[in-house]
């Protein structure tokens, strides 16, 4: 019975990591593609599986385009500030907007990794993300470093002083590889290498 246990496990730890990549490349496939669907559909075209992602696709690149022209931008910046005119449209609006460029846009949030030392000794991986505070009323000797917590996708954002944050020449991806894996990937990564 141990060894029903045993293997299913290993089942397990080989098909979750692969089945969740692949449940969310097919989710993220079915969005964009029925997005596209639905502009076919909205012009009498046959909703051919697939040509809604080329559809979708080719729409965001043409209002990629058209957004870099002068009567677009003034006329995005004329619909931001409308909704800015709405307190809880504005929230949700830069949110998002400010998510979504930190993520994708050229100026990306985690840029730069930094080591955050603890009264105890101990240092943190974090990821800096302005060094502007003064909106907070702190001393300009402070900085904004996300913390990602392990095992799990979420983190806390907290305000250092500069002196207790350490900038450290690691790439971001493999930074928050080891955080958010507890530092198990980088055993594994140790373990791959010939000996």
């Amino acid at each position: 019975m141990k060894r029903l246990v045993t293997w299913f496990l290993n089942g397990l730890l080989v098909m979750a990591p692969i089945g969740i990549t692949l449940y969310i490349l097919v989710y993220i496939f079915k969005l964009v593609d029925s997005l596209g669907k639905q502009i076919l559909l909205s012009m009498n075209l046959p909703p051919i599986t697939g040509l809604g992602v080329i559809v979708t696709v080719t729409l965001l690149i043409a209002i990629g385009f058209i957004s870099q022209l002068w009567l677009s931008r003034k006329l995005l910046e004329w619909t931001e500030r409308l909704i800015a005119r709405f307190p809880g449209l504005k929230t949700i609006y830069s949110m998002v907007k400010d998510t979504i460029h930190s993520l994708i846009g050229e100026k990306r949030a985690f840029s730069q990794v930094v080591l955050v030392t603890h009264e105890d000794g101990g240092k943190r991986i974090g990821f800096l993300t302005t060094e502007d505070v003064t909106a907070f009323h702190l001393h300009t000797s402070y900085i904004a470093v996300y913390v990602p917590h392990a095992l799990q996708v979420s983190g806390e954002l907290r305000l250092y002083p500069r002196e207790r944050v350490e900038f450290i020449d690691t790439p971001v991806e493999e930074a928050m590889r080891f955080c958010l894996t507890a530092g198990v990937a980088s055993k594994k990564e140790e373990g791959d290498m010939p000996g």
